[in-house]
């Protein structure tokens, strides 16, 4: 049996890459190719909250705690939904798009503060 272990996204913008292909990839969020056996809701989830932990300093806890919460909504959502066309599964999708407003909302506000990202550049990251 492999042990995936899902990669955690470390800024901003890997935490976007990470949360637009969601909308893909619900309710289920399976792997279909083969590659990422063992990739499922929890571990998506997982990486998605870790992701925001990783974030939490850059968009402030407010926007942390509402994110964990929409987080946990969606999640609830895909799990009761039977399959992509669920009404549960568009409703997880809106709330995807609360999430990325989050993540836009933060890099947004650091582009314009002019704060650097990790590698000294000004990127929203």
């Amino acid at each position: 049996m492999i042990n995936y272990r899902p990669y955690i996204p470390q800024t901003l913008s890997e935490l976007m890459d990470h949360v637009v292909p969601m909308m893909g990839d619900a309710p289920k969020f399976e792997d279909d190719t083969g590659y990422f056996s063992g990739q499922n809701i929890d571990t998506e989830f997982h990486a998605l909250v870790e992701g925001f932990g990783k974030v939490r300093d850059k968009i402030g806890e407010d926007r942390y705690a509402a994110a964990i919460d929409i987080a946990a909504r969606m999640k609830a959502l895909f799990l009761e939904a039977a399959d992509e066309d669920d009404p549960k599964t568009r409703e997880g999708i809106l709330l995807i798009h609360e999430l990325i407003d989050i993540i836009d909302a933060a890099r947004a506000r650091r582009v314009k503060s002019k704060l650097k990202d990790d590698e000294g550049r000004v990127t929203g990251d």
